[in-house]
């Protein structure tokens, strides 16, 4: 078995749940750790768990406020010189019929998913490229690769703009040795997705369930590995791809 080559790795919305779970297998792997996001407690319990485990750095901001994001990034990128990104932001459970939409959710949803995912990937790629060698990650989602049963249009526009947004980026950075993929996951259960599911009553879990080929939500386990595989030097031949986890509610 091939042992990975210890890196640093950024990891952006790192107290959410797919990515608490990514943070501990590269931690595991011996990565060292850069974890940012704006729940400064969450942030805190995550990198005291760690740290048995692997050097772990933490930096509490709003990869949505963008100005103070980018200066935040700078200075990450002075300092450790992450050569994997993983944007874990944006999500929404909200299901939201086109016509009751406004243009803010429209904003809301691309500042967060679209405009933050880029401005990780602007700041962190050109150190990566310099040095010849990245892994990024981007998460979508399954709505964004065709409909959703969970969501609404403005959610599901912007997670689409965030897989053709990755694949331009990808094509730019190709022949750089930095590759740029997009993981699209499916209903995971995670707390906040699993929560917003308990909240539904009776009649509407079972709705939600018969619309899933295997009727039930994925595990965070499940939603890791692929994220792991994009993070490692075996993928260096992968940019641009869109890997579906979605318990077949996408082929």
């Amino acid at each position: 078995m091939t042992v990975p080559t210890p890196r640093t790795a950024l990891l952006v919305g790192a107290a959410g749940g797919i990515l608490r779970e990514v943070a501990l297998k590269l931690a595991e792997e011996g990565h060292t750790l850069v974890l940012f996001d704006r729940d400064a407690d969450a942030l805190n319990r995550l990198a005291e768990r760690l740290a048995p485990l692997t050097k772990v750095e933490t930096v509490v901001g709003d990869i949505t406020d963008i100005a103070s994001a980018e200066r935040q990034l700078t200075d990450i990128v002075e300092q450790f010189a992450p050569s994997i990104l993983v944007n874990g932001v944006g999500g929404d459970t909200r299901v939201i019929g086109y016509a009751d939409l406004t243009t803010d959710h429209f904003d809301q949803s691309f500042l967060e998913n679209v405009v933050s995912s880029w401005i990780a990937v602007k700041v962190c790629a050109p150190r990566m490229a310099a040095d010849g060698y990245g892994r990024i990650v981007n998460f979508a989602s399954a709505g964004g690769r065709t409909y959703s049963h969970f969501n609404n249009a403005a959610y599901v526009a912007a997670k689409a703009a965030v897989i053709g947004m990755t694949k331009q980026m990808a094509y730019e950075l190709a022949p750089t040795g930095v590759v740029l993929n997009v993981v699209a996951h499916g209903p995971i259960a995670t707390e906040r997705v699993a929560g917003a599911f308990e909240r539904r009553d009776p009649a509407q879990r079972e709705a939600v369930l018969s619309r899933l080929p295997m009727g039930r939500y994925g595990s965070v386990t499940e939603a890791v590995g692929s994220v792991l595989h994009l993070c490692s030097e075996s993928a260096g031949y992968s940019t641009g791809s869109v890997i579906d986890i979605n318990g077949g509610l996408y082929m």
